[in-house]
């Protein structure tokens, strides 16, 4: 800075650490915005595998057949991953002396982006597959719902946004039908979905009075069962192995 005074050399010093003051900014706000479009398409690969699990298991389901086998590949991202939440649907069976005579829980399928990249509202629901609604009473609608939820954290793990695979129950006639998801980790498939739709167990309830079903923050009110004297658990288990 030969012929500079002081001044001016000050001046052209603290003008170049605010250039590169500014560089580094923009690098990292560059970085968390292409991280998050990263997280962005990572969700859409998501949500198009595990809707078209969900209506290959209803197919499944309704087709009627005893045992059916499907297998799907996971696409690897490493903005997001797929995992497990045991328990995450809960049905119980209430009769007319207010008595739980039959209960189950379901599993599910989630794929959640960490809030590091990718955060929506705690309060955030977005159907994709399906309705809101856990309980059906027309033979038209589907077994399998398919929904991006905002904020949480599940089995201790926080996530920004999650879509999440959770079983439907079908109440048709005198007949309550009951998928149930149970997932297992097998280190045999990796990077591989693959899901066994089992044999239906029957179940008689008498003096049925209302069932409750609950998936996550989905809690809606209890469903009446009071204008049957009877109804017939078709329980359909769906076992779900991953690697």
């Amino acid at each position: 800075m030969r012929g500079l005074g002081l001044s001016e050399a000050l001046a052209v010093v603290i003008m170049v650490g605010v250039v590169l003051a500014l560089a580094v900014v923009f690098i990292i706000v560059s970085g968390i915005n292409m991280a998050s479009a990263s997280a962005s398409v990572s969700l859409s690969q998501a949500e198009t595998t595990l809707v078209n699990i969900a209506q290959d298991l209803n197919a499944a389901v309704m087709s009627g057949v005893p045992y059916y086998s499907l297998s799907y590949p996971l696409p690897t991202t490493q903005f997001g991953v797929y995992n497990v939440v045991r328990d995450y649907c809960d049905l119980i069976v209430v009769n007319t002396t207010h008595a739980v005579v039959w209960s189950v829980t379901s599993d599910a399928v989630v794929f959640g982006i960490p809030p590091n990249y990718l955060t929506m509202p705690s309060g955030f629901r977005k159907v994709l597959f399906s309705n809101d609604s856990l309980i059906f009473n027309g033979t038209s609608s589907s077994f399998f719902g398919v929904s991006q939820l905002g904020a949480r954290s599940l089995n201790s793990v926080s996530y920004g946004t999650y879509v999440v695979l959770y079983p439907r129950v079908g109440v048709v006639s005198a007949y309550v039908f009951v998928p149930v998801i149970v997932v297992r980790f097998n280190p045999a498939l990796p990077n591989l979905l693959v899901a066994n739709v089992t044999a239906p167990s029957m179940v008689l309830i008498k003096s049925p009075l209302y069932l409750k079903y609950a998936c996550g923050t989905n809690q809606p009110p209890p469903f009446p069962l009071s204008s049957y004297s009877k109804i017939e658990i078709v329980e359909i288990e769906v076992i779900i192995e991953y690697g």
